[in-house]
């Protein structure tokens, strides 16, 4: 299997795409509004980047990356759900995490919300990430209807989880 992730210029199409695969993969209180993303995405934005995660030629995930001077932060990372499973998601992860020079964060929803957390945790322990179960984290909200959520922070690399947190409060959530 040839897997490629790629910057791209979202064609029409490949936006749709991204659009459907986000809003199956994300519950509303973990994403932002679309309107937003699709002007970050097209947009320029001094720390944000989307890569879409390309496998024979055809789009089947993305993932969304705030790449600041102290650390990348993965804001979101999904594929196609009919092909979740298949290793894609573990490349395309690996792929990040290898040529990146700087600690990767990102956060994760609770071991003890759900057996989905607790999949997605195990997954990313095998990927190299720790989690930060004793340090309390809680996600702000994307908008004003939103509620706060409590989340778990996992690191590659080494990475302080206040320094983490400040930098996402401040720059991701416009929270600080």
């Amino acid at each position: 299997m040839n897997i490629t992730i790629d910057i791209t210029e979202p064609t029409e199409l490949t936006l749709n795409q991204f659009k459907d695969i986000y809003e199956a993969s994300f519950p509303v209180d973990e994403r932002r509004p679309w309107e937003n993303l699709k002007k970050m995405i097209t947009g320029k934005h001094e720390y944000f980047r989307a890569y879409s995660i390309i496998v024979n030629s055809q789009f089947v995930g993305f993932i969304t990356v705030w790449e600041f001077p102290e650390a990348i932060y993965i804001e979101h990372f999904a594929t196609d759900s009919s092909l979740r499973g298949s290793g894609i998601g573990s490349e395309a992860l690996r792929k990040l995490t290898s040529s990146a020079s700087l600690p990767v964060v990102l956060e994760v929803e609770p071991a003890d919300s759900s057996d989905t957390a607790r999949r997605r945790i195990a997954f990313y322990r095998r990927h190299g990430f720790r989690d930060l179960p004793d340090y309390k984290y809680i996600q702000p909200p994307y908008s004003a209807e939103l509620s706060p959520l409590p989340m778990t922070l996992m690191i590659h690399g080494d990475l302080e989880p206040e320094t983490a947190r400040r930098l996402l409060y401040r720059h991701v959530y416009e929270a600080e």
